[in-house]
């Protein structure tokens, strides 16, 4: 082979094998030693010119990587890759460039084997390390993992959902660096540019990539490729071997199809649908964000421009995770528009890099559109609502903050709070309500990003109150939209069934809990044939709220996913109606604390006390406040209950209901019956306390609401930060509203406290007044003979 032509082919391969990335200098032993020193061999062989000393070299990395190697399995697959290392240097360059293209694919492996190994074992800095050195396709999507293993990776009860998550993502990668060296090798060898050497090593490359180990196809929930369903590549040696390339190039595309066709499929035909509509959406807001982002080349919203380039890199990513699929399934359309497909996204990116006129970016984008739509098929209408449309969710709440944001920058600030609001809307109800079980920091800290944001970082609507554009509301909306991407990666772990039930569990227990004290504290108070009417108003409240509860939750599969947009908005409503009530149930509890003991001390004197008896109005009270306050809680925990059945299925999240319920109605047995057994006037004291907690947390919660759906301004308190608990549990947030309006309700409290005391000590003093006159008046002789006035 003529020197030049052997440069040239240097040249080549060691661009291609340079373009993965590079592993840091704190990666796992040795690996990128042993990877840089088979690269060295490797271009020896495409050269012709093998140097013992390269292979020495070699055997010396190889030795030291092989003795760090922890995972069995990945022990057991280096050792068979490398055993022709510990011979002497092949003396045919052919045989040294397979072994080379055959390392550079099992190294991968190996890493892969490693770092489920070490996850596995609760070495997430060593999983994070062995994840770093796997090299990745153009466009990889490098997020779910990152955040799973950060977030979860030390999470037990996840530790099984986490590593079928890293499997998956690895398959992802190699099945499309797979597909890229194909089409690679298939571009050297038209262009004249590819040697015997070359697709030696390429296609022992490849053939070694798509031969997954069984072990990750095992946690990836797979089925096993082996080496014997892969085609054989004998007749392609042979035909470089013959420098006979067209011959080569026609045998190739059959080798090509048949090698796809082995590979794991990781999408199932629904995930297949909804991948292609989630690429529609991304086209089309690829040249709205550059429009909204660049003018006369220049950026003039960063963020806009950032996310026009994001949205490109993630449209290329798809059509390389859907090119297995569409092989099979759209050949036809494959064939033909493939290629036009891929050059038209490419060069789409090259026009954002440039900053080239958005009329530009709009053409490209729309030719891309109309292959998809007229050639391959594809919609944006959705069809169901699973778990896999998280994705597709998120790319709605961006695209409505984004909107947001255009909006608010042009002064249209009704406008923008309206799609704020939607785009809120849509997060609450699909994605947040999946996070908090998982990471409820990362829940609240991305809601309250919607709203009045932390400390020195004012959230979108504190911002929108103040009517504040610039720099600080692009960096809002940044916060909040890193925050969303975060909820998303971390939403690609699927739920183990453990932690389904336990979840259910904790929600179902926590909120009927809070009404069960409640409820028993009342009805403990209400002894006495007397209140026996009272008492059963209050329990058909209950029941009444525990079957509305149950009617919702059925409901809810159908007519409430209709409405989900609305859900805050109806919380809203119900958490008001609480509150009311709560109000008059305070006013009751104050009346019966206050007054039973000066009606016995007035019975006790005048003899002619009358028992207490309650107006309609304060039996409808009762009845609410037992309707209320168990369906306030029943009505939430249902709407939460929605998104743990769309990713785990009903059974699991029955069973948690079970046990939630079983804990309830013992803790429920248990309060009764030792609530029957305190004294009346403590169990009434313990009421008023309890009944003054909950309003209090109810204020706050519903001002939250409030705030949530536009229909209150947020005004933050600066330097004021409150942790996640203080809301949770006591109905306080850091902003004036959040801290003034439960206040006031504390306040109202101790002022009906006060008002009711005086009241009472006022009517008490008279009341003994009058008795004491009674009874001189009967006690006097000449009081008593005198005739009483006509």
């Amino acid at each position: 082979m003529r020197p030049r032509a052997c440069l040239i082919l240097a040249a080549v391969t060691a661009a291609a094998f340079c373009a993965a990335p590079r592993a840091r200098a704190d990666t796992p032993a040795d690996f990128e030693a042993v990877q840089a020193q088979v690269e060295e061999v490797l271009l020896d062989s495409l050269g012709n010119r093998l140097d013992p000393q390269d292979w020495a070299t070699l055997q010396q990395r190889e030795a030291s990587f092989a003795g760090g190697l922890q995972s069995a399995a990945a022990q057991a697959l280096w050792a068979k890759a490398a055993a022709p290392i510990r011979d002497p240097e092949p003396n045919e360059a052919v045989r040294a460039a397979e072994l080379c293209g055959n390392l550079h694919a099992v190294l991968e492996h190996t890493a892969a084997l490693e770092m489920l190994d070490r996850q596995r074992h609760g070495d997430i800095t060593g999983a994070k390390a062995w994840r770093a050195v796997i090299a990745l396709p153009k466009h990889a999507n490098a997020i779910e993992g990152a955040l799973a293993l950060e977030r979860l990776g030390s999470n037990k009860s996840q530790q099984d959902a986490v590593s079928v998550l890293l499997a998956r993502e690895y398959l992802t990668w190699q099945a499309t660096r797979v597909r890229e060296k194909l089409d690679g090798l298939k571009r050297a060898v038209t262009a004249g540019r590819a040697n015997q050497e070359l697709v030696a090593a390429r296609i022992a490359e490849i053939s070694t990539l798509a031969n997954f180990p069984a072990e990750l196809c095992a946690l990836a929930e797979v089925p096993p490729t082996t080496a014997k369903g892969l085609p054989d590549s004998r007749d392609l040696l042979a035909r470089a071997a013959a420098s006979d390339w067209p011959a080569f190039v026609e045998n190739f595309v059959t080798w090509q199809t048949r090698l796809e066709s082995e590979l794991p499929n990781l999408l199932t035909p629904d995930e297949i649908e909804r991948h292609g509509r989630l690429l529609v959406k991304l086209i089309r807001l690829v040249p709205k964000e550059y429009h909204n982002g660049v003018r006369d080349g220049q950026i003039v919203v960063p963020l806009e421009y950032r996310e026009a380039k994001d949205f490109i890199v993630q449209a290329q990513q798809i059509v390389s995770e859907l090119s297995g699929a569409w092989r099979q399934s759209k050949a036809q359309a494959f064939e033909k528009y493939s290629t036009a497909l891929i050059e038209k996204m490419e060069t789409t990116e090259r026009f954002i890099l440039a900053k080239a006129d958005p009329a530009q970016v709009e053409d490209a984008a729309k030719e891309i559109e109309n292959i998809l739509v007229s050639r391959f098929g594809l919609s944006v209408q959705r069809a169901g609502s699973g778990k896999g449309v998280v994705e597709e969710i998120a790319l709605e709440v961006r695209a409505g903050l984004k909107n947001s944001l255009a909006a608010a920058q042009a002064g249209r600030w009704s406008e923008a709070e309206s799609l704020r609001v939607d785009a809120y809307t849509t997060f609450d109800t699909e994605l947040e309500k999946r996070v908090l079980p998982r990471d409820p920091e990362l829940g609240l800290r991305a809601e309250r990003s919607f709203l009045d944001g932390e400390e020195n970082q004012p959230g979108i609507k504190a911002l929108f109150d103040q009517r504040t554009k610039g720099p600080a509301l692009e960096a809002a909306f940044a916060r909040t939209l890193a925050a969303v991407d975060q909820c998303t990666a971390l939403l690609k772990v699927n739920l183990s069934p453990a932690t389904v039930i336990y979840t259910v569990l904790a929600i179902s227990a926590r909120e009927g809990l809070e009404a069960v004290v409640v409820l028993a504290a009342l009805l403990a108070g209400m002894r006495g044939p007397e209140n026996r009417s009272t008492r059963r108003r209050v329990v058909t409240g209950a029941w009444l709220a525990l079957a509305a509860t149950a009617l919702t939750f059925w409901i809810s599969r159908t007519v409430i996913q209709s409405l989900s947009r609305y859900g805050e908005k109806l919380e809203s409503v119900i958490s008001v109606l609480a509150v009311l009530v709560l109000l008059m149930v305070t006013n009751w509890v104050f009346h019966k604390v206050y007054w039973v003991g000066w009606n016995a001390k007035l019975r006790k004197l005048s003899k002619s006390g009358e028992p207490g008896t309650e107006s309609r109005l304060e039996w409808m009270s009762l009845v609410m406040v037992g309707f209320l306050t168990i369906y306030r809680e029943g009505f939430e925990t249902t709407l939460f209950l929605q998104s743990l059945i769309l990713e785990s299925g009903m059974k699991w999240v029955l069973i948690g209901i079970a046990c939630g319920a079983v804990m309830v109605a013992g803790a429920g047995v248990l309060i009764f019956v030792i609530g029957a057994r305190l004294p009346y006037r403590k169990l009434l004291v313990l009421t008023g306390v309890l009944v003054v907690t909950i309003l209090v947390t109810f204020l706050g919660s519903t001002v939250r609401l409030f705030q949530t759906v536009g229909w209150l301004s947020i005004h933050p308190i600066p330097g004021l930060h409150l942790p996640s608990w203080a809301g949770f549990w006591l109905g306080f947030y850091p902003s004036v509203e959040g801290i003034v309006i439960p206040l006031l309700g504390f306040a109202y409290v101790i002022g009906a406290w006060l008002f009711v005391k005086i009241q009472a000590a006022r009517r008490g003093a008279r009341a003994m007044a009058e008795a004491h006159q009674t009874e001189s008046f009967h006690g006097h002789p000449a009081l008593a003979k005198r005739p009483p006035a006509a």
